[in-house]
């Protein structure tokens, strides 16, 4: 799968915006929904088109105009729930409130629909007594307005409260459409995502290769290393390559593997590294590091890299080697917008560590989309809870880290989660993902 990195991603808003935005579209659609169905019924009774009808006719035009109203009603549900998984956003407060207590209890898709469905219709209940009470007043004060005048003015306003639910529904879901997701295998341009996003070592990557390179302090030298999802970079490679004898880089599209391939032979035209080496030296202990010493680097690296290979994460069994330490920064979660697909792909990249070896990992936390050259790709919004119970059930050890990265607000999250497994189980748990604590021990 594809390496991303953590500095420009656009999905979900960060800290309380999407609460703030779903505030205030529970506002507006609640006064427009008032005002339109409130219009729509008036004018219904004022133009005596139902004049002429008994009492059971009328009964029967607000029982249909309520089917009619459940239909419109219906697209609404869908599209809400589709936006809440997309954006983390609603037009419903209830229903952000139901969806987001499901997604902190870990809950599987089905769970979370059903709760942003309840939580929709909820509210839509709540907004239907105003019309209930202000026809009631209406029969009960007024001399000039009668029970049929009221069931005519229901009948309205649920034809209108019908129109208006499928407009909204139909407008978040082409408004989706126009959002999904961009294809790895048609969409994705390596030579424009290296340079958007790697001229220089931002704040994010910088706690990530600070991260490689402690981790790897304590690994034994002379290993085969697998990096598993480099994408058509090399900046978690320089740390391996200190202490590997060989490395072994895969990645899910032949496009990435390129690159790095124009890199390793020397093309003027290979994306520059030489930053990346620089700090990676820097946290090796190096204060001021030379050229000479960035180049030394980065031979080593190019005769320690001995083997790239094509691998899908998706795959239970993605190579047929395994390995006694194997690095997978940002692959899986950059690569889906499922957390259950997330959870598989990952099992199966630690599937590639020997029993007893060791497993290093980065996530971006929170994250729903990011974007490379103008094109949307899909995130996993996984956060440190995700990544913990996942190693937890796979390793008699391991540590995970947040890093808050405020600098990248503006660009939709705020944080990132490195993690290390260690002592890898013999055999690891298959099924779906873990909700509560293990038997390992996650510092």
């Amino acid at each position: 799968m594809t390496t991303t990195s953590p500095a420009r991603p656009a999905g979900r808003a960060a800290g309380a915006a999407p609460w703030a935005v779903t505030l205030a579209a529970t506002a507006v659609s609640t006064y427009a929904l008032d005002l339109a169905a409130t219009a729509g019924g008036v004018l219904l009774a004022l133009s005596g088109v139902l004049a002429d009808l008994g009492r059971g006719w009328l009964l029967i035009v607000v029982a249909l105009s309520y089917l009619i109203w459940a239909f419109g009603l219906r697209t609404a549900l869908r599209a809400n729930h589709a936006l809440l998984e997309r954006t983390a956003v609603s037009t419903s407060l209830l229903s952000k409130i139901a969806w987001q207590a499901a997604r902190s209890a870990a809950a599987g898709a089905a769970a979370r629909r059903w709760a942003s469905m309840a939580g929709y219709l909820a509210w839509e209940l709540i907004k239907e007594i105003p019309y209930y009470l202000a026809a009631a007043g209406a029969v009960l004060i007024g001399d000039a307005i009668g029970l049929d005048d009221a069931l005519v003015f229901l009948a309205g306003a649920n034809l209108t409260a019908a129109l208006y639910e499928y407009g909204i529904g139909r407008g978040t879901q082409a408004w989706l459409v126009r959002r999904r997701f961009a294809s790895f295998e048609t969409g994705w341009d390596p030579g424009r995502y290296l340079d958007e996003y790697y001229r220089e070592v931002q704040a994010d990557e910088q706690h990530t290769i600070r991260f490689l390179v402690e981790a790897l302090r304590d690994t034994p030298p002379g290993q085969t290393v697998l990096i598993f999802g480099t994408g058509p970079t090399l900046h978690h490679v320089f740390p391996v390559a200190g202490r590997a004898a060989e490395i072994h880089l895969t990645d899910y599209l032949e496009g990435n593997l390129g690159e790095i391939r124009r890199w390793l032979e020397r093309d003027p035209g290979a994306h520059d590294w030489r930053p990346f080496v620089r700090y990676t030296l820097q946290c090796e202990g190096l204060e001021s590091p030379t050229p000479q010493q960035v180049e030394k680097r980065e031979e080593r690296t190019r005769t320690t890299v001995t083997r790239l290979l094509t691998a899908d994460a998706r795959h239970p069994r993605p190579l047929a080697d395994q390995y006694d330490t194997v690095v997978s920064a940002y692959c899986a979660d950059s690569a889906t917008a499922d957390r259950a697909t997330w959870y598989v792909m990952l099992r199966n990249i630690v599937g590639l560590v020997r029993p007893s070896g060791m497993f290093l990992t980065a996530a971006l936390r929170g994250c729903r989309s990011y974007l490379v050259g103008g094109k949307r790709f899909p995130c996993a919004d996984v956060d440190e809870l995700d990544v913990r119970r996942a190693l937890d059930g796979w390793f008699h050890d391991c540590t995970v880290q947040t890093h808050d990265v405020p600098e990248h607000a503006a660009q939709g999250y705020d944080g990132i989660v490195v993690a290390v497994g260690t002592d890898r189980l013999e055999t690891l748990p298959a099924g779906p993902i873990p909700v509560g604590g293990s038997r390992t021990s996650c510092d």
